[in-house]
């Protein structure tokens, strides 16, 4: 008899790919038609995973329509089985896979929407961490205040995309997809710290501002990189961002 081992991976295979023969070996008490059954079973597992990355990729699946999509999660879910068991967490490397997806190629910016529910996503599952207030600013003297640093809440993260993925998102959300200009691009900062995700746009300096302070740089230094990108950048609006989406969890002074 064949080994186990062996088996096993030619059953991991065929079950993914349906252009695969069914692997010899198989048995089935009272069963005959075992050919039949495995084509049950391998249908049943791969609606199972398309499903599971359409409530992944809610907008995406919207974009393309149901047909498309689940062609697309086919190609994909073939050649990327899942290797955890939780299904929330599967499609990480979805963004990447449609950029290449040859029919794709007429919506560009798919792939990015996709990175979007994939930070979304990472945001909504992130630990809970209680965010401060911006007045906990005001512990510190006006000189120390240019050398704070920030803590940054688990779930936030930025993302940069070329394309109006914030305003593809809102469309979405709001079923109007109508006044979309898709020659504009987007930066997106994501957060939850409460209940609900949250998103916003930023514009070019701001992302500059945000990226200094959650990659650990100081107040003063975030300022100056966003001033050098725009010498008209608001500190004012873009700090008290920062605290109104929750992204900030602690302050310390750099020595």
């Amino acid at each position: 008899m064949e080994d186990f081992a062996i088996l096993h991976q030619k059953f991991t295979e065929a079950l993914l790919k349906p252009q695969h023969e069914v692997p010899e070996g198989l048995i089935a008490v009272k069963a005959p038609n075992i050919g039949r059954r495995f084509d049950v079973y391998r249908n049943n597992v791969m609606a199972s995973l398309v499903d599971a990355l359409k409530a992944n990729f809610p907008i995406v699946s919207a974009l393309v329509g149901d047909d498309f999509f689940s062609g697309l999660a086919v190609a994909y879910i073939s050649d990327n089985p899942p290797v955890i068991p939780m299904l929330f967490k599967y499609g990480v490397e979805f963004p990447a896979f449609i950029a290449e997806y040859p029919s794709g190629a007429s919506l560009p910016y798919l792939s990015d929407v996709a990175r979007l529910e994939n930070h979304w996503r990472a945001a909504y599952h992130a630990e809970e961490k209680q965010s401060i207030d911006i007045t906990a600013v005001q512990k510190f003297s006006p000189e120390d205040q240019m050398n704070l640093v920030f803590e940054i809440h688990p779930s936030a993260s930025i993302l940069k995309s070329g394309w109006p993925i914030y305003s593809i998102w809102q469309g979405h959300e709001s079923g109007d997809m109508g006044q979309i200009n898709l020659e504009t691009s987007e930066n997106v900062v994501i957060c939850r710290p409460q209940v609900n995700v949250m998103l916003a746009s930023l514009n070019e300096d701001a992302c500059v501002f945000f990226r200094q302070i959650m990659n650990g740089q100081t107040l003063g230094e975030a300022y100056g990189a966003a001033a050098e990108k725009n010498e008209e950048f608001d500190l004012s609006y873009s700090f008290g961002q920062l605290f109104a989406m929750g992204l900030v969890t602690g302050l310390s002074v750099k020595n």
